[in-house]
């Protein structure tokens, strides 16, 4: 080898090195990702096209990266798994939001006697507030937070905060999701399997509505004349929501880039499918 041959050598070992110790220096940083996976049902395929098109999971998972150091990849995913519901996966780590759901959800929606407006709205609160419940369950996961009621009940109140904070901006969604789902509850036959696969019933309900008539009172009236929360713990849901908010930046504080929870983006019915 010659006198030249070596000095490249030496220096791609030093480079190499350099290299190895640059990496080991800096963590490696994991966030949320998306995923759309094409639908074999031909009906659903509005929804697949619209979704990717309208970047839906993309402004959700910018915004929590934005916000969040992750200890691992987390998969955002839309997907046919044929059942009308969502879930959370630790072992693959992957939040799925079901066409089956999105379409269950649009049905309901559809044929509440709600102006098709409103339906829409509704439409757009079931959705953000299923997709940032599973969010919250990951997070309790992925954090190992001390959560004493269960993730299940953790992931209401993240999903409910995070509507409160959409809500302050003027965003319509959280007293539609708090409408929508009190017409999926009241129909045994909607059905809509997420009530079932997440034991969703009025108690839950009714803790989602406190917390949201706390955030705003003005904003939740109907909720109140139609009893959604005992006229007993209305005085209370001020106190309810200040406490859910402070215990959510106690369990993520050690575990952001700054900031605080980000505010839903809006989510419609495809054109195709509009009410």
């Amino acid at each position: 080898m010659s006198g030249a041959h070596r000095r490249v050598v030496a220096l791609l070992g030093a480079l190499l090195c350099w290299v190895a110790a640059a990496n080991a220096a800096a963590p490696e940083r994991h966030d949320f990702i998306t995923s759309y996976q094409q639908p074999e049902t031909t009906d659903y395929g509005v929804y697949y096209d619209e979704l990717r098109r309208e970047r839906f999971l993309e402004a959700v998972a910018d915004e929590l990266n934005r916000v969040l150091e992750l200890p691992a990849t987390v998969t955002l995913r839309i997907a046919e798994c044929g059942h009308s519901t969502t879930s959370w996966s630790a072992e693959s780590r992957t939040v799925l939001v079901c066409y089956e759901f999105l379409d269950a959800v649009l049905v309901i929606a559809g044929e509440s006697g709600a102006t098709p407006e409103r339906a829409e709205q509704m439409f757009s609160g079931a959705v953000t507030f299923a997709l940032f419940d599973e969010i919250g369950r990951a997070l309790v996961s992925l954090y190992s937070l001390p959560v004493p009621q269960g993730a299940e009940r953790a992931g209401d109140e993240f999903a409910a905060v995070t509507l409160a904070a959409a809500e302050q901006e003027g965003d319509p969604s959280a007293a539609a999701a708090l409408e929508f789902f009190d017409a999926a509850l009241r129909d045994p036959e909607s059905g809509l399997e997420f009530l079932q696969t997440h034991a969703f019933d009025r108690p839950r309900l009714e803790t989602v509505a406190c917390i949201l008539y706390g955030n705003s009172p003005a904003s939740h009236a109907a909720a109140r004349e139609r009893g959604l929360v005992p006229s007993e713990r209305l005085s209370r849901c001020g106190e309810e929501v200040l406490a859910v908010a402070k215990l959510w930046d106690v369990y993520l504080k050690d575990h952001t880039r700054g900031g605080s929870i980000p505010a839903p983006p809006t989510v419609a019915p495809p054109p195709a499918t509009r009410l």
